[in-house]
């Protein structure tokens, strides 16, 4: 079974790796539409029942998944708003330096039918083929779990550049303190901001403040779960500071949490140094 899927996943890389780098290597440009599709971690392909490796691509302004996978004959677009399955041709797929992918403006899509449910399900020669929403990644979990669960928070961290006084002050912090960061890997913001305290993690390595991640069930059974209500969380993404066990500030800028959190572990004087 294992030896199965390593081929499948062999295979897939094979094929990304023959993708054109970038679309004007053909002399093609990238479709005026069909472009920026950016990797998600957010589904998993089904094909006759079982799981199997896949490269899934989301755009939203179309909005547009593209699919790639050994598993099937080619790639396929679906398209939410119409419940349409196309096919596209392999080489018609620019990879881009910055991982995204477009389509070339000289693609053809092949219409093979609609999809239906919330799995997206549909039939491809044969296959009974379905796109399943990912599980929740539900309880305590450390940064790295989170960067596997899903690209996009990996991608996103790597792209921060945290305040730098705000990190010097954070790393000389005397006393140890842990943050707990309460998320939905369901919840759209939290795919945004939460890779940003990922990148103050990792440049924090080292020093007295600790990270750990609490993963939320899909509403409504989020806000049914006792460790939520014990600490009165009602939205994500939450920080809850602690020192010695006992809270002592929550994030209150997400856009900028080393410096919510600077703030709140060195006080006003130290926090003003790093904005």
């Amino acid at each position: 079974m294992m030896h199965k899927r390593s081929t499948v996943l062999a295979a897939l890389a094979l094929a990304l790796l023959a993708l054109p780098q970038v679309s004007s290597a053909q002399g093609v440009p990238s479709d005026s539409l069909l472009r920026g599709f950016e990797p998600s971690g957010d589904y998993v392909l089904m094909v006759n029942g079982k799981p199997v490796g896949a490269e899934v691509y989301y755009q939203s302004k179309v909005p547009a998944i593209l699919v790639m996978s050994s598993a099937l004959p080619s790639p396929v677009l679906l398209m939410p708003g119409q419940g349409t399955v196309e096919t596209v041709h392999i080489m018609k797929i620019a990879k881009q330096k910055n991982g995204n992918v477009d389509l070339l403006a000289d693609a053809v899509l092949a219409p093979i039918g609609q999809f239906a449910g919330e799995n997206a399900g549909f039939t491809y020669e044969g296959r009974k083929v379905s796109l399943n929403p990912k599980p929740p990644l539900v309880g305590l979990h450390r940064g790295a779990e989170l960067k596997q669960h899903n690209p996009m928070y990996a991608r996103t961290a790597n792209a921060y550049t945290p305040n730098g006084a705000a990190i010097a002050s954070l790393k000389k912090g005397p006393r140890p303190v842990t943050v707990r960061v309460y998320f939905g890997s369901w919840c759209p913001h939290c795919r945004q901001l939460v890779p940003l305290i990922l990148k103050v993690e990792d440049q924090l390595q080292g020093s007295p403040v600790k990270f750990e991640y609490f993963g939320l069930q899909r509403p409504p059974d989020a806000w049914k779960d006792p460790e939520v209500k014990r600490v009165k969380v009602n939205g994500v993404p939450t920080g809850i500071v602690y020192r010695d066990g006992k809270e002592i500030g929550r994030i209150s800028d997400w856009e900028a949490p080393e410096v919510s959190l600077n703030k709140i572990i060195n006080g006003t004087a130290q926090a003003a140094k790093g904005k």
